[in-house]
Protein backbone atom coordinates (compact mmCIF):
# COMPACT_ATOMS: atom_id res chain seq x y z
CA UNK A 1 0.00 0.00 0.00
CA UNK A 2 0.91 3.27 -0.94
CA UNK A 3 1.67 6.32 1.56
CA UNK A 4 -1.31 8.36 -0.86
CA UNK A 5 -3.45 5.30 -0.04
CA UNK A 6 -2.67 5.17 3.76
CA UNK A 7 -3.73 8.97 4.02
CA UNK A 8 -7.06 8.56 1.88
CA UNK A 9 -7.40 5.74 4.20
CA UNK A 10 -7.11 8.04 7.04
CA UNK A 11 -8.66 10.46 5.56
CA UNK A 12 -11.65 8.31 5.14
CA UNK A 13 -11.37 6.74 8.90
CA UNK A 14 -11.62 10.60 10.31
CA UNK A 15 -14.77 11.38 8.02
CA UNK A 16 -16.36 8.79 9.34
CA UNK A 17 -15.64 9.82 13.14
CA UNK A 18 -15.87 13.60 12.93
CA UNK A 19 -18.88 15.78 11.68
CA UNK A 20 -18.78 19.40 10.36
CA UNK A 21 -20.75 21.73 13.60
CA UNK A 22 -22.92 23.73 11.16
CA UNK A 23 -22.38 26.74 13.25
CA UNK A 24 -18.62 27.07 12.91
CA UNK A 25 -17.97 24.84 10.63
CA UNK A 26 -15.41 23.12 12.66
CA UNK A 27 -15.56 19.13 13.18
CA UNK A 28 -16.29 17.79 15.86
CA UNK A 29 -17.61 14.23 17.19
CA UNK A 30 -20.32 12.66 15.79
CA UNK A 31 -21.77 11.62 18.86
CA UNK A 32 -21.25 15.49 20.06
CA UNK A 33 -24.13 17.09 20.99
CA UNK A 34 -22.36 20.47 21.54
CA UNK A 35 -19.83 22.21 19.46
CA UNK A 36 -16.97 22.62 21.53
CA UNK A 37 -15.25 25.49 19.35
CA UNK A 38 -18.56 27.10 19.52
CA UNK A 39 -20.93 26.19 22.45
CA UNK A 40 -23.99 26.00 20.38
CA UNK A 41 -25.75 22.66 20.55
CA UNK A 42 -26.07 20.46 17.10
CA UNK A 43 -28.48 17.97 18.11
CA UNK A 44 -31.91 19.20 17.23
CA UNK A 45 -33.14 17.54 20.27
CA UNK A 46 -30.75 19.09 22.94
CA UNK A 47 -30.94 22.33 20.80
CA UNK A 48 -35.14 22.61 21.67
CA UNK A 49 -34.29 21.42 24.79
CA UNK A 50 -32.00 24.35 25.43
CA UNK A 51 -34.54 26.29 24.35
CA UNK A 52 -36.84 25.00 26.63
CA UNK A 53 -34.53 25.65 29.13
CA UNK A 54 -33.88 29.61 28.17
CA UNK A 55 -37.14 29.97 27.87
CA UNK A 56 -37.94 28.60 31.20
CA UNK A 57 -35.64 30.93 32.70
CA UNK A 58 -36.75 33.72 31.26
CA UNK A 59 -39.91 33.50 32.41
CA UNK A 60 -38.82 32.76 35.85
CA UNK A 61 -36.76 35.60 35.72
CA UNK A 62 -39.75 37.58 34.49
CA UNK A 63 -42.02 35.99 37.00
CA UNK A 64 -39.57 37.31 39.72
CA UNK A 65 -40.00 40.49 38.32
CA UNK A 66 -43.50 40.78 38.85
CA UNK A 67 -43.51 39.15 42.23
CA UNK A 68 -41.34 42.03 42.77
CA UNK A 69 -43.02 44.72 40.73
CA UNK A 70 -46.74 44.33 42.32
CA UNK A 71 -45.36 45.16 45.78
CA UNK A 72 -43.77 48.35 44.61
CA UNK A 73 -46.51 49.47 42.51
CA UNK A 74 -49.01 48.66 45.58
CA UNK A 75 -46.46 50.26 47.48
CA UNK A 76 -46.51 53.72 45.84
CA UNK A 77 -49.77 54.05 44.99
CA UNK A 78 -50.46 53.82 49.20
CA UNK A 79 -47.93 56.31 49.44
CA UNK A 80 -49.63 58.37 46.39
CA UNK A 81 -52.60 57.99 47.99
CA UNK A 82 -51.68 58.93 51.20
CA UNK A 83 -50.32 61.72 50.27
CA UNK A 84 -53.28 63.02 48.19
CA UNK A 85 -55.21 62.62 51.99
CA UNK A 86 -52.56 64.48 53.54
CA UNK A 87 -52.82 67.21 50.87
CA UNK A 88 -56.98 67.17 50.66
CA UNK A 89 -56.84 67.27 54.75
CA UNK A 90 -54.53 69.82 54.76
CA UNK A 91 -56.84 72.12 52.41
CA UNK A 92 -59.74 71.71 54.39
CA UNK A 93 -58.31 72.39 57.01
CA UNK A 94 -57.15 75.61 55.39
CA UNK A 95 -60.69 76.28 53.65
CA UNK A 96 -62.14 75.65 57.41
CA UNK A 97 -60.10 78.49 59.27
CA UNK A 98 -60.60 81.26 56.23
CA UNK A 99 -64.51 80.24 57.22
CA UNK A 100 -63.74 80.62 60.29
CA UNK A 101 -62.20 84.48 60.15
CA UNK A 102 -64.90 85.71 57.81
CA UNK A 103 -67.71 83.91 60.63
CA UNK A 104 -69.06 81.64 58.67
CA UNK A 105 -69.31 79.14 60.72
CA UNK A 106 -71.87 77.00 58.41
CA UNK A 107 -69.01 76.06 55.99
CA UNK A 108 -66.25 76.28 58.46
CA UNK A 109 -68.43 72.99 59.68
CA UNK A 110 -68.39 71.74 56.34
CA UNK A 111 -64.98 71.61 56.21
CA UNK A 112 -64.04 70.01 59.28
CA UNK A 113 -66.14 67.68 58.78
CA UNK A 114 -64.79 66.49 55.50
CA UNK A 115 -61.46 66.84 56.90
CA UNK A 116 -62.55 64.45 60.08
CA UNK A 117 -63.80 61.59 57.41
CA UNK A 118 -60.18 61.67 56.34
CA UNK A 119 -59.00 61.24 59.90
CA UNK A 120 -61.59 60.61 62.17
CA UNK A 121 -59.35 60.01 65.06
CA UNK A 122 -58.23 63.50 65.28
CA UNK A 123 -58.28 65.38 68.55
CA UNK A 124 -57.55 68.92 67.11
CA UNK A 125 -60.25 68.08 64.49
CA UNK A 126 -62.81 66.81 66.75
CA UNK A 127 -62.01 69.49 69.04
CA UNK A 128 -62.43 72.36 66.81
CA UNK A 129 -65.72 71.37 65.08
CA UNK A 130 -66.93 70.97 68.93
CA UNK A 131 -66.07 74.79 69.46
CA UNK A 132 -67.61 75.87 66.00
CA UNK A 133 -70.73 74.03 66.91
CA UNK A 134 -71.21 75.16 70.44
CA UNK A 135 -70.32 78.67 69.54
CA UNK A 136 -72.82 78.89 66.30
CA UNK A 137 -75.86 77.50 69.17
CA UNK A 138 -74.88 79.87 71.87
CA UNK A 139 -74.59 83.02 69.89
CA UNK A 140 -78.32 82.45 68.95
CA UNK A 141 -79.43 81.30 72.33
CA UNK A 142 -77.55 83.93 74.86
CA UNK A 143 -79.29 86.65 72.91
CA UNK A 144 -82.60 85.23 72.98
CA UNK A 145 -85.14 85.04 75.99
CA UNK A 146 -85.56 80.99 75.73
CA UNK A 147 -84.05 77.81 74.42
CA UNK A 148 -86.11 76.27 71.55
CA UNK A 149 -86.83 72.40 72.79
CA UNK A 150 -85.07 70.60 69.65
CA UNK A 151 -81.85 72.53 71.39
CA UNK A 152 -82.01 70.38 74.54
CA UNK A 153 -80.89 67.36 73.15
CA UNK A 154 -77.81 69.24 71.22
CA UNK A 155 -76.66 70.85 74.10
CA UNK A 156 -76.32 67.16 76.25
CA UNK A 157 -74.16 65.90 73.22
CA UNK A 158 -71.82 68.57 73.19
CA UNK A 159 -71.60 68.84 77.10
CA UNK A 160 -70.64 65.25 76.91
CA UNK A 161 -68.20 65.27 74.37
CA UNK A 162 -66.62 68.34 75.71
CA UNK A 163 -65.83 66.29 78.76
CA UNK A 164 -64.13 63.84 76.56
CA UNK A 165 -62.17 65.79 74.75
CA UNK A 166 -60.61 67.65 78.15
CA UNK A 167 -59.42 63.99 79.30
CA UNK A 168 -57.30 64.23 76.21
CA UNK A 169 -53.83 65.34 75.99
CA UNK A 170 -54.30 69.03 74.35
CA UNK A 171 -52.14 72.28 74.46
CA UNK A 172 -52.75 74.88 77.31
CA UNK A 173 -54.63 77.18 74.70
CA UNK A 174 -56.82 74.64 73.23
CA UNK A 175 -58.01 73.24 76.72
CA UNK A 176 -58.60 76.86 78.30
CA UNK A 177 -61.11 77.50 74.74
CA UNK A 178 -62.61 73.98 75.73
CA UNK A 179 -63.02 74.53 79.31
CA UNK A 180 -64.55 77.73 78.70
CA UNK A 181 -67.22 76.59 76.23
CA UNK A 182 -68.54 73.76 78.23
CA UNK A 183 -69.16 76.05 80.87
CA UNK A 184 -71.00 78.52 78.83
CA UNK A 185 -73.06 75.24 77.79
CA UNK A 186 -73.48 73.86 80.74
CA UNK A 187 -76.18 76.57 82.06
CA UNK A 188 -78.25 75.70 79.14
CA UNK A 189 -78.78 72.40 80.13
CA UNK A 190 -82.34 72.33 81.64
CA UNK A 191 -81.34 69.62 83.59
CA UNK A 192 -78.37 71.04 85.28
CA UNK A 193 -77.79 72.45 88.41
CA UNK A 194 -74.71 72.45 89.80
CA UNK A 195 -72.94 76.28 89.91
CA UNK A 196 -69.95 74.68 91.70
CA UNK A 197 -69.27 72.57 88.41
CA UNK A 198 -69.21 76.14 86.20
CA UNK A 199 -67.22 77.76 88.10
CA UNK A 200 -64.71 74.83 88.17
CA UNK A 201 -64.92 75.22 84.90
CA UNK A 202 -63.71 78.86 84.77
CA UNK A 203 -61.18 78.19 87.38
CA UNK A 204 -59.55 75.82 85.74
CA UNK A 205 -59.54 78.01 82.03
CA UNK A 206 -58.32 81.08 84.72
CA UNK A 207 -55.31 79.59 86.21
CA UNK A 208 -54.18 78.23 82.89
CA UNK A 209 -54.41 81.95 81.15
CA UNK A 210 -54.77 84.73 83.24
CA UNK A 211 -54.63 87.07 80.61
CA UNK A 212 -56.94 85.45 78.23
CA UNK A 213 -59.72 88.31 77.49
CA UNK A 214 -62.27 86.06 76.50
CA UNK A 215 -61.80 84.03 79.82
CA UNK A 216 -61.66 86.65 81.73
CA UNK A 217 -64.90 87.95 79.82
CA UNK A 218 -66.70 85.25 80.16
CA UNK A 219 -65.93 84.43 83.65
CA UNK A 220 -66.52 87.69 85.15
CA UNK A 221 -70.21 87.51 83.26
CA UNK A 222 -70.90 84.04 84.71
CA UNK A 223 -70.41 86.09 88.16
CA UNK A 224 -72.19 88.96 87.84
CA UNK A 225 -75.44 86.49 86.15
CA UNK A 226 -75.07 84.20 89.23
CA UNK A 227 -74.31 87.17 91.74
CA UNK A 228 -71.96 84.85 93.06
CA UNK A 229 -69.32 87.44 93.37
CA UNK A 230 -70.46 90.54 91.52
CA UNK A 231 -67.51 93.05 92.13
CA UNK A 232 -64.80 90.26 90.65
CA UNK A 233 -66.50 89.90 87.76
CA UNK A 234 -66.87 93.52 87.00
CA UNK A 235 -63.06 93.49 87.83
CA UNK A 236 -62.17 90.92 85.27
CA UNK A 237 -64.65 92.17 82.37
CA UNK A 238 -62.97 95.96 83.25
CA UNK A 239 -59.59 93.92 82.92
CA UNK A 240 -60.71 92.07 79.55
CA UNK A 241 -61.88 95.56 77.88
CA UNK A 242 -58.20 97.13 78.30
CA UNK A 243 -56.73 93.75 77.16
CA UNK A 244 -58.54 93.56 73.57
CA UNK A 245 -59.56 97.39 73.22
CA UNK A 246 -61.08 96.60 69.86
CA UNK A 247 -63.88 93.79 71.04
CA UNK A 248 -66.87 95.61 70.49
CA UNK A 249 -68.80 92.88 73.02
CA UNK A 250 -66.81 93.79 76.43
CA UNK A 251 -67.80 96.75 76.99
CA UNK A 252 -71.36 96.42 75.84
CA UNK A 253 -71.54 93.70 78.48
CA UNK A 254 -70.12 96.04 81.31
CA UNK A 255 -71.73 99.24 80.12
CA UNK A 256 -75.27 96.95 80.69
CA UNK A 257 -73.79 95.66 84.61
CA UNK A 258 -73.08 99.70 85.03
CA UNK A 259 -76.34 101.14 84.38
CA UNK A 260 -78.02 98.56 86.03
CA UNK A 261 -75.80 99.69 89.16
CA UNK A 262 -76.97 103.70 88.57
CA UNK A 263 -73.15 104.19 87.11
CA UNK A 264 -74.21 106.57 84.37
CA UNK A 265 -70.71 107.66 83.38
CA UNK A 266 -68.59 105.21 82.88
CA UNK A 267 -71.62 103.19 80.93
CA UNK A 268 -71.95 106.37 78.64
CA UNK A 269 -68.41 106.38 78.02
CA UNK A 270 -68.43 102.34 77.39
CA UNK A 271 -71.60 102.51 74.99
CA UNK A 272 -70.48 104.95 72.90
CA UNK A 273 -66.94 103.00 72.87
CA UNK A 274 -68.97 100.28 71.60
CA UNK A 275 -70.97 101.93 68.56
CA UNK A 276 -67.48 103.15 67.90
CA UNK A 277 -66.04 100.21 67.37
CA UNK A 278 -68.80 98.56 65.26
CA UNK A 279 -66.94 98.97 61.37
CA UNK A 280 -64.11 96.69 63.30
CA UNK A 281 -66.17 93.84 63.90
CA UNK A 282 -66.32 90.64 62.10
CA UNK A 283 -68.16 88.29 64.14
CA UNK A 284 -71.79 88.31 64.51
CA UNK A 285 -72.01 88.65 68.21
CA UNK A 286 -69.49 91.43 68.13
CA UNK A 287 -71.84 93.16 65.57
CA UNK A 288 -75.02 92.54 67.71
CA UNK A 289 -73.56 94.32 70.70
CA UNK A 290 -72.09 97.19 68.23
CA UNK A 291 -76.00 97.39 67.09
CA UNK A 292 -77.44 96.69 70.97
CA UNK A 293 -75.27 99.68 72.52
CA UNK A 294 -77.43 102.35 70.57
CA UNK A 295 -80.64 101.44 71.79
CA UNK A 296 -78.95 101.19 75.26
CA UNK A 297 -77.39 104.71 74.45
CA UNK A 298 -80.64 105.69 74.19
CA UNK A 299 -82.33 104.25 77.08
CA UNK A 300 -79.46 105.34 79.15
CA UNK A 301 -79.54 108.95 78.18
CA UNK A 302 -83.10 109.14 78.79
CA UNK A 303 -82.69 107.48 82.56
CA UNK A 304 -79.22 109.78 82.94
CA UNK A 305 -80.90 113.13 81.76
CA UNK A 306 -84.34 112.48 84.52
CA UNK A 307 -81.31 112.13 87.17
CA UNK A 308 -79.47 115.02 85.67
CA UNK A 309 -80.81 117.82 83.75
CA UNK A 310 -78.17 117.62 80.40
CA UNK A 311 -79.31 121.16 79.38
CA UNK A 312 -77.87 122.61 82.53
CA UNK A 313 -75.17 122.34 85.65
CA UNK A 314 -73.63 118.90 86.45
CA UNK A 315 -73.84 115.30 83.70
CA UNK A 316 -71.87 112.66 85.03
CA UNK A 317 -68.42 114.86 84.26
CA UNK A 318 -69.58 115.92 80.85
CA UNK A 319 -68.61 118.97 79.65
CA UNK A 320 -71.44 120.99 76.81
CA UNK A 321 -69.19 119.73 74.16
CA UNK A 322 -68.96 115.92 75.58
CA UNK A 323 -72.82 116.33 75.94
CA UNK A 324 -73.85 117.64 72.90
CA UNK A 325 -71.91 115.17 70.35
CA UNK A 326 -73.82 112.43 72.79
CA UNK A 327 -77.25 114.16 72.25
CA UNK A 328 -76.25 113.77 68.09
CA UNK A 329 -74.73 110.37 68.10
CA UNK A 330 -77.78 109.30 69.58
CA UNK A 331 -80.15 111.17 66.75
CA UNK A 332 -77.77 109.84 63.93
CA UNK A 333 -79.92 106.27 64.65
CA UNK A 334 -82.83 107.85 65.97
CA UNK A 335 -83.47 111.07 64.11
CA UNK A 336 -87.65 110.84 64.71
CA UNK A 337 -87.01 109.81 68.40
CA UNK A 338 -89.87 112.16 70.01
CA UNK A 339 -88.19 111.55 73.65
CA UNK A 340 -84.28 112.60 72.62
CA UNK A 341 -85.27 115.31 70.16
CA UNK A 342 -87.25 116.82 72.92
CA UNK A 343 -83.57 116.15 74.73
CA UNK A 344 -81.64 117.99 72.44
CA UNK A 345 -84.25 120.80 72.04
CA UNK A 346 -83.82 121.53 75.92
CA UNK A 347 -80.36 121.41 75.39
CA UNK A 348 -80.08 124.00 72.16
CA UNK A 349 -82.51 126.09 74.24
CA UNK A 350 -80.57 126.27 77.03
CA UNK A 351 -77.16 127.02 75.44
CA UNK A 352 -78.90 129.69 72.69
CA UNK A 353 -78.94 127.33 69.81
CA UNK A 354 -82.39 128.17 68.75
CA UNK A 355 -82.31 127.37 65.31
CA UNK A 356 -81.68 123.24 66.07
CA UNK A 357 -83.66 123.72 69.30
CA UNK A 358 -86.94 124.56 66.98
CA UNK A 359 -85.74 122.05 64.36
CA UNK A 360 -85.58 119.15 67.12
CA UNK A 361 -88.60 120.50 69.01
CA UNK A 362 -90.53 119.87 66.06
CA UNK A 363 -89.97 116.45 65.32
CA UNK A 364 -90.97 115.53 69.03
CA UNK A 365 -94.56 116.87 68.69
CA UNK A 366 -96.77 116.85 65.71
CA UNK A 367 -100.22 119.27 65.56
CA UNK A 368 -102.62 116.43 67.17
CA UNK A 369 -100.56 116.86 69.87
CA UNK A 370 -101.78 120.59 70.47
CA UNK A 371 -105.20 119.31 70.93
CA UNK A 372 -104.20 117.26 74.15
CA UNK A 373 -102.70 120.33 75.88
CA UNK A 374 -106.00 121.20 76.87
CA UNK A 375 -105.74 117.75 78.82
CA UNK A 376 -102.76 118.02 80.31
CA UNK A 377 -100.55 116.08 77.67
CA UNK A 378 -97.46 117.49 76.15
CA UNK A 379 -97.46 120.65 78.59
CA UNK A 380 -93.47 120.54 79.01
CA UNK A 381 -92.89 119.99 75.05
CA UNK A 382 -95.12 122.80 74.21
CA UNK A 383 -93.85 125.24 76.93
CA UNK A 384 -90.74 124.81 75.31
CA UNK A 385 -91.83 125.10 72.09
CA UNK A 386 -93.43 128.49 72.99
CA UNK A 387 -90.30 129.70 74.50
CA UNK A 388 -88.13 129.02 71.84
CA UNK A 389 -90.72 130.93 68.94
CA UNK A 390 -90.63 133.75 71.38
CA UNK A 391 -86.65 133.79 71.23
CA UNK A 392 -86.48 133.45 67.02
CA UNK A 393 -89.38 135.26 66.55
CA UNK A 394 -90.49 132.53 63.97
CA UNK A 395 -93.86 131.43 63.07
CA UNK A 396 -95.85 133.65 64.64
CA UNK A 397 -99.02 131.49 63.53
CA UNK A 398 -97.73 128.69 65.70
CA UNK A 399 -97.07 130.95 68.66
CA UNK A 400 -100.75 132.23 68.29
CA UNK A 401 -101.71 128.40 68.71
CA UNK A 402 -99.68 127.85 71.21
CA UNK A 403 -100.65 129.98 73.97
CA UNK A 404 -104.20 129.64 73.00
CA UNK A 405 -104.33 126.18 74.11
CA UNK A 406 -102.47 127.49 76.81
CA UNK A 407 -105.24 129.32 78.00
CA UNK A 408 -107.58 126.81 77.13
CA UNK A 409 -105.62 124.63 79.53
CA UNK A 410 -105.83 127.21 82.65
CA UNK A 411 -109.50 127.76 81.87
CA UNK A 412 -109.93 123.64 82.07
CA UNK A 413 -108.12 123.25 85.51
CA UNK A 414 -110.37 125.96 86.77
CA UNK A 415 -113.68 123.62 85.73
CA UNK A 416 -114.98 120.07 84.89
CA UNK A 417 -117.76 120.52 82.41
CA UNK A 418 -119.79 117.49 80.91
CA UNK A 419 -123.20 117.46 78.72
CA UNK A 420 -123.15 113.67 78.30
CA UNK A 421 -121.86 110.81 79.83
CA UNK A 422 -121.40 106.64 80.22
CA UNK A 423 -119.89 103.43 79.09
CA UNK A 424 -119.63 102.92 75.18
CA UNK A 425 -122.11 100.85 74.03
CA UNK A 426 -124.26 101.69 77.24
CA UNK A 427 -127.16 104.36 77.83
CA UNK A 428 -125.55 107.75 77.65
CA UNK A 429 -126.88 110.16 80.23
CA UNK A 430 -127.73 113.72 79.83
CA UNK A 431 -125.59 116.30 82.14
CA UNK A 432 -125.35 119.49 80.78
CA UNK A 433 -123.43 121.09 83.36
CA UNK A 434 -120.34 123.07 83.62
CA UNK A 435 -118.95 123.44 87.17
CA UNK A 436 -116.09 124.59 89.07
CA UNK A 437 -113.27 122.47 90.28
CA UNK A 438 -113.15 121.74 93.84
CA UNK A 439 -109.89 122.32 95.41
CA UNK A 440 -108.99 119.62 98.32
CA UNK A 441 -108.80 122.36 100.78
CA UNK A 442 -112.49 124.08 99.68
CA UNK A 443 -114.71 123.42 102.77
CA UNK A 444 -117.88 124.64 100.47
CA UNK A 445 -120.46 122.31 100.15
CA UNK A 446 -121.58 121.32 97.08
CA UNK A 447 -120.62 122.03 92.90
CA UNK A 448 -120.78 125.77 91.92
CA UNK A 449 -122.46 126.33 88.36
CA UNK A 450 -121.13 128.18 85.80
CA UNK A 451 -123.30 127.01 83.16
CA UNK A 452 -126.41 125.06 83.19
CA UNK A 453 -126.95 124.15 79.43
CA UNK A 454 -130.19 124.62 78.13
CA UNK A 455 -132.24 121.53 76.56
CA UNK A 456 -130.56 119.54 79.03
CA UNK A 457 -131.53 117.66 82.75
CA UNK A 458 -130.48 120.43 85.12
CA UNK A 459 -131.67 123.58 83.38
CA UNK A 460 -135.12 122.13 82.50
CA UNK A 461 -135.07 121.16 86.81
CA UNK A 462 -134.44 125.05 87.06
CA UNK A 463 -130.69 125.32 88.09
CA UNK A 464 -129.01 128.79 87.22
CA UNK A 465 -125.39 130.10 86.65
CA UNK A 466 -124.12 130.59 90.29
CA UNK A 467 -126.78 127.82 91.90
CA UNK A 468 -124.53 125.38 94.30
CA UNK A 469 -125.81 122.19 93.45
CA UNK A 470 -125.75 120.44 97.03
CA UNK A 471 -127.24 116.76 96.79
CA UNK A 472 -128.55 114.50 94.10
CA UNK A 473 -130.81 111.83 95.41
CA UNK A 474 -130.05 112.51 98.63
CA UNK A 475 -126.75 111.89 97.94
CA UNK A 476 -123.68 114.49 98.31
CA UNK A 477 -122.14 115.91 94.93
CA UNK A 478 -118.64 116.78 95.20
CA UNK A 479 -117.60 116.26 91.32
CA UNK A 480 -119.21 115.78 87.84
CA UNK A 481 -118.49 112.22 88.36
CA UNK A 482 -120.34 112.25 91.16
CA UNK A 483 -123.24 112.91 89.23
CA UNK A 484 -122.59 110.67 86.95
CA UNK A 485 -122.43 107.43 89.55
CA UNK A 486 -125.85 108.37 91.00
CA UNK A 487 -127.77 109.22 87.48
CA UNK A 488 -126.46 105.54 86.78
CA UNK A 489 -128.20 103.90 88.78
CA UNK A 490 -131.63 104.72 87.67
CA UNK A 491 -133.27 104.38 84.48
CA UNK A 492 -134.22 107.04 82.05
CA UNK A 493 -137.63 108.71 82.82
CA UNK A 494 -137.07 108.21 87.12
CA UNK A 495 -137.34 111.43 88.71
CA UNK A 496 -135.42 112.28 91.46
CA UNK A 497 -135.05 114.88 94.03
CA UNK A 498 -132.19 117.91 93.55
CA UNK A 499 -130.90 120.20 96.83
CA UNK A 500 -129.63 123.50 95.76
CA UNK A 501 -128.17 126.37 96.81
CA UNK A 502 -129.19 129.57 95.21
CA UNK A 503 -127.29 132.83 97.18
CA UNK A 504 -128.29 131.78 101.15
CA UNK A 505 -131.42 129.90 100.49
CA UNK A 506 -131.52 126.09 99.75
CA UNK A 507 -134.27 124.96 97.32
CA UNK A 508 -135.90 121.41 96.76
CA UNK A 509 -135.84 120.67 92.98
CA UNK A 510 -137.02 117.71 91.07
CA UNK A 511 -134.69 116.69 88.13
CA UNK A 512 -136.15 113.73 85.45
CA UNK A 513 -133.29 111.37 84.34
CA UNK A 514 -132.80 111.66 80.65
Amino acid sequence: MTMSDTSISRSEELSSSKKMCPFCAEFISCTAKKCKHCNEFVDEKSRKQNQWSKMARVVGLLTAALSVFYPIREGYFYLQQKQQQRTELSSYKQVAKYFESLDSLKYSQQALTKALALAPSDIDLQRRLLILRAHELLREIEWSTSIQPQHQQVIEEMILDGYRLLQTNLADEDRTQLLTMVARLLPHDQYWNDDDAISHLFTQAYAIHPSDSEVLFRYGQWLVNTELDAEKGIELITLAVKLDPNDALYPHELARILRAKGEFEPALLLLRRSINLLPKQRELQRIRASNYSKAELRKLLTEADRTQDISTGEFYGLNMQARQELIEQVLQERQNDRSINFIAARFYFANQQYKLAEEAINKSISDGDLKQVIRGYYLEQFELYRNILLNTGNNPEKLHEIQLAFSHYQDALSFEEALETGVEGEHRYKIGLRVEKKADSDSQQGLLVIKAYSGYPFSKAGVQEGDRVLMLAHRQVKSVLDIYRILSNFTAGTSLPLTIKRQKQELELELLVE
